[in-house]
C-alpha cells in the first residue's frame, strides 16, 4: 500500500468528520431529542458521503471507502433516529 503524504492527511479529516457523526449518534440516542437537528442536513450528509464512498472506490482507496461507508451509515442511522424520534405536532 503506498499512502503520501495527503491521502494520508485526507484519511485523517475523514475519521475526524466522521467522529462527529459517532458523538452525534450517541448523544441522539441516549437523549431521543431530534429538536435541533435538520433532515435536509443530515440528508445531505449522507449523499455526499455516498458519493465519496463510489469516488474512492474508483479510485482504490480502500481506507477512505471504509471510512465514507461508516459516515453514511452513521448518517442513515441519524436520519432514521429524526424520523422515530420526532414528535407529532398537532
Amino acid at each position: 500500500m503506498n499512502l503520501d503524504y495527503w491521502q494520508l492527511l485526507a484519511s485523517i479529516a475523514a475519521l475526524a468528520f466522521t467522529a462527529g457523526f459517532v458523538d452525534q449518534l450517541r448523544v441522539t440516542f441516549k437523549t431521543r431529542n431530534v429538536d435541533g437537528l435538520s433532515m435536509l442536513q443530515w440528508m445531505v450528509f449522507a449523499t455526499a458521503s455516498a458519493m465519496f464512498t463510489a469516488y474512492y472506490t474508483h479510485l482504490d482507496q480502500w481506507m477512505m471507502v471504509t471510512v465514507s461507508v461508516f459516515g453514511t451509515l452513521c448518517c442513515l442511522t441519524i436520519i432514521g433516529m429524526i424520523f422515530r424520534f420526532r414528535k407529532v405536532v398537532e
